[in-house]
């Protein structure tokens, strides 16, 4: 008995000194002293390893509450600027687990921090680098295979708490006011308020050039919130479903009101589906998304495509950041399109454009092709139909801003349709096709100069009711070509307009009439010349023969009043053949004297066929 006795005495002295070591442990832990001497031993690890200044202010262990709390960190980069400093950082954890390979982090919590990172060029290292290099990873030893591997450890964090916090990237800031996540297991809530900004320290693109937009990748000022939900519990894989997000930029024009979609990222890959936009007025659906991020190790560029994108939009949701134009566009439109493409072209397919009453319809392909290159960036589209009924032309063109000429001859046009092109290059876009009408069709291309402030095209038609088009009565149907070129630069022209006032356009036609009749005269090979200086247009018409030239000169001050045209009268010059009008006339001869010999020689291959078929009816008749 006595043995087992000592037993017990050694056994209760032996857990008393344990419980008594521990809890010294534990109070010499949370003793200030302590936790000073492991704080000085830390900075000055971590001063050594990345050969520059770190200080901590203080520490907070609480070893029975398992929690680390840290005050005051700074570090410099190696030119001994701040590259970054945290006001608090703390960190709760359960251990409990830990022989079980298991370690939860119950709680993260980050405030008060501010990072500078800084690259001044793409050849030269960032100030954050030799943190990158001093905990890379070191290539692992060979695993010797007749030891077990050990069991990793798995992490599970349940809440991380951001706050104040701010980042600073060249010419990028991100600001954090709040954000938080919680969940367990892979499985997580997510929300947060951020600003993102931009300064390049440049004039705005847009400045004194009023019909940009503020768009400006140099000069942002997003504010956004987002909601999502977060399931990692895939390897490989993250799945975010986002509920919520809102982004607006005041100044820029950016401002959706709320985007939803589930995203699924695996690998490079990232699949989206049920993306929906939503802005003032715009609503917008894609079915579903996928884009191959890229990878400089694996040579793989970016690439992306989209399913059916559907909605209604509103061209002044866009305005005021890419087209001031549109600001008073409130049309809505119906768009549909497939979208695909890399980081060098755009492509568009099955594009659809119209209204819901089916007034304007729009089907078309397209292209932009050189996204890389700002001089040689291209839109090319081809318009497959378009169609335009009597009343949609005039409120489309009442959505800008800009004089309305014309606009009696546009209503007389009745209901339109367009086959063509259309292409634009920096400081130049050209229109080409083919025009119907309700008075006839006429093929056109035409350019607007960006330089020169310009519009030059050409037009031609094989029977055009212009006597309609333009309330003249008396002119009948017509077959013309004709060049035109118009001021649109508006120093220019306002300095006419003070000078001789007028609405008319002001520029320059010349016209070849083909075919024409005007008060019953019926007239070919006509030239028309017209010249507007925007108060008063004056022209020639000059009927050109062989022996004589028959020539008038006409005026005008309103295209809505061509009734009132002033006609001046009529001239007759007589004049001897040109050279060039005896050849033409011989050839027309010998044309005709050849079209009459063609004729004789059907005629009578006709009449020997004729005959030998009735011989052969003869000959078998006779049998």
């Amino acid at each position: 008995m006595k043995p087992l006795r000592l037993a017990f005495k050694l056994l209760a002295a032996f857990l008393l000194l344990v419980v008594l070591l521990v809890g010294a442990g534990v109070v010499l832990v949370n003793t200030k002293a302590f936790q000073q001497r492991v704080l000085k031993q830390t900075t000055q690890m971590l001063s050594e390893r990345l050969q520059t200044q770190v200080s901590i202010d203080s520490v907070d262990i609480r070893f029975m509450a398992q929690q680390l709390r840290l005050y005051g960190l700074h570090v410099a980069d190696q030119q001994q600027r701040p590259l970054l400093t945290v006001r608090q950082a703390g960190v709760d954890v359960d251990i409990s687990e830990l022989l079980g390979n298991k370690f939860t982090i119950k709680d993260v919590e980050l405030s008060g921090a501010r990072a500078l990172l800084l690259k001044p060029s793409k050849d030269s290292v960032s100030n954050f680098q030799f943190i990158i290099d001093a905990f890379k990873k070191q290539p692992k030893a060979k695993r010797d295979t007749t030891v077990a591997p050990r069991k990793r450890i798995q992490f599970d964090i349940h809440s991380v708490r951001l706050n104040d916090i701010q980042v600073t990237y060249n010419q990028l800031s991100l600001q954090l006011a709040q954000a938080l996540i919680k969940g367990r297991k892979g499985k997580y809530q997510a929300q947060a308020q951020l600003q993102l900004a931009t300064d390049n320290h440049k004039p705005r693109k847009n400045a004194g050039k009023p019909k940009r937009g503020f768009f400006d990748v140099g000069h942002l000022n997003v504010t956004c919130h987002f909601k999502a939900a977060i399931d990692a519990t895939e390897k490989d894989t993250l799945r975010l479903n986002l509920s919520e997000l809102q982004a607006r930029d005041s100044i820029t024009g950016i401002d959706i009101r709320n985007l939803q979609a589930q995203v699924r990222l695996a690998g490079k890959k990232l699949l989206l589906n049920n993306v929906q936009v939503q802005q003032k007025h715009t609503q917008l659906h894609i079915a579903h998304a996928a884009m191959q991020l890229p990878s400089k190790r694996d040579s793989i560029p970016l690439s992306f495509s989209t399913g059916p994108i559907a909605g209604t939009v509103y061209l002044q949701d866009i305005s005021r950041a890419f087209a001031p134009v549109l600001s008073k566009f409130t049309l809505p439109l119906q768009l549909s399109c497939t979208m695909s493409g890399n980081q060098d072209v755009l492509s568009f397919r099955q594009v659809k454009v119209g209204t819901a009453d089916k007034r304007l319809a729009i089907t078309a392909t397209g292209d932009i092709t050189n996204l890389k290159s700002k001089e040689k960036l291209t839109v090319l589209f081809h318009v497959n139909r378009m169609t335009a009924k009597s009343g949609i032309k005039e409120r489309i063109i009442s959505q800008f801003p800009v004089k309305r000429l014309m606009m009696a001859q546009l209503h007389n046009l009745g209901n339109i349709s367009y086959v063509g092109s259309f292409r634009v290059i920096r400081k130049e876009e050209r229109f080409w096709g083919t025009l119907g009408t309700a008075v006839g069709s006429l093929k056109f291309q035409f350019w607007l100069d960006e330089r020169n402030k310009y519009v030059v095209g050409n037009a031609s038609t094989r029977k055009l009711h212009f006597g309609k088009v333009m309330g003249m009565k008396d002119v009948g149907p017509l077959a013309a070509k004709a060049d035109f070129k118009i001021d649109i630069s508006k120093p220019r022209t306002a300095a006419m307009r003070r000078k001789l006032g007028g609405k008319l356009p002001i520029g320059a036609v010349n016209a070849t009439i083909d075919d024409c009749s005007y008060k019953g005269v019926h007239v070919r090979n006509v030239a028309v010349t017209v010249n507007s200086n925007g108060a008063e247009a004056t022209g020639d018409v000059i009927q050109r023969g062989n022996w004589r030239d028959i020539s008038c000169s006409f005026s005008f001050t309103d295209t809505n009043q061509m009734h009132k045209l002033k006609v001046s009268r009529g001239r007759m010059k007589f004049h001897k053949m040109t050279d060039e009008a005896k050849q033409a006339k011989r050839e027309r001869k010998e044309a005709r004297k050849a079209e009459r010999q063609a004729k004789r020689d059907a005629k009578k291959a006709e009449k020997a066929a004729k005959k030998a078929e009735k011989s052969k009816k003869k000959s078998f008749l006779f049998f």
